[in-house]
């Protein structure tokens, strides 16, 4: 591995281990858009951390838990999750995207709450995979370290922050752009200056975003990684290890630095 210019990473998933937030942000959405279908926090919290990794988008993540709550088994929730879900959301009292529109507002309603009332609480739901000193010097490596997330840039910024993790840039969900158009930004902006095309690297932990970026020629110089300790799958991971294209990173080679990597 050859040291990039600009490195894009993903943020849950790749940096950060936002898993114990995740639920209690479902838990509550779920309790305001469900009244009528009370849930057991014991019963559910271990169950929607190992199937965390069938969600392609955060307003997915309630409807996980009423998966979960209405005895949908494991095997179906894993097989067949779009189903499942379009199931759920076409199931009353709220229904399609209506439901979908409100799960999400919800969702950013409960983590602005959460921050406002217990900031310190709330930053405390997240935590790194290894150590901040690890990451620190991991970005600091290229010339740009980028993060590319779906998650809304302020909610990430906050955990950075908190971590003294720098970035130069933190490009969230309010871009409304998918992450193949935040790769082409990056590569444009780093052509008008420099005059040359970078070595850009992309650390993603869900196999679909970068399968998708595969398939776009004009990103076919980008290297792409696979976060494998990740919210994937033993099968994602799979794939991944026989893709020519995509590799596989362990969260050792990730700590240790981009010339360790494969």
């Amino acid at each position: 591995m050859i040291a990039p210019d600009i490195l894009a990473l993903d943020f849950d998933g790749v940096c950060c281990d936002g898993m114990r937030e995740y639920f209690e942000t479902s838990r509550r959405t779920h309790a305001e858009v469900w009244p009528a279908e009370p849930m057991r926090a014991a019963d559910c919290r271990e169950a929607f951390a190992s199937l965390g990794p069938v969600i392609l988008s955060g307003w997915e993540m309630p409807v996980l838990l009423r998966a979960i709550t209405q005895g949908r088994s494991r095997a179906e929730i894993l097989g067949g999750w779009e189903r499942v879900r379009d199931q759920l959301v076409a199931a009353g009292p709220i229904t399609g995207p209506p439901l979908i529109d409100r799960l999400g507002q919800t969702l950013d309603r409960v983590r602005r709450e959460s921050i406002a009332t217990d900031l310190t609480g709330w930053l405390g739901l997240h935590a790194p995979y290894g150590s901040l000193e690890e990451l620190r010097r991991l970005v600091a490596e290229p010339a740009q370290a980028v993060l590319v997330t779906t998650k809304e840039g302020e909610f990430a910024r906050l955990i950075l922050d908190r971590w003294e993790v720098r970035l130069a840039d933190v490009q969230g969900k309010e871009t409304g752009v998918h992450k193949c158009l935040n790769l082409r930004g990056l590569i444009a902006a780093w052509v008008g200056v420099h005059g040359r095309r970078p070595r850009l690297a992309f650390v993603e932990d869900r196999l679909e975003t970068l399968q998708h970026v595969t398939t776009h020629p004009d990103l076919d110089d980008v290297a792409l990684f696979l976060a494998g300790w990740g919210y994937n799958t033993e099968a994602a991971r799979a794939v991944a290890a026989a893709d020519a294209r995509i590799r596989l990173l362990t969260l050792e080679q990730f700590r240790a630095g981009t010339m360790a990597w494969p």
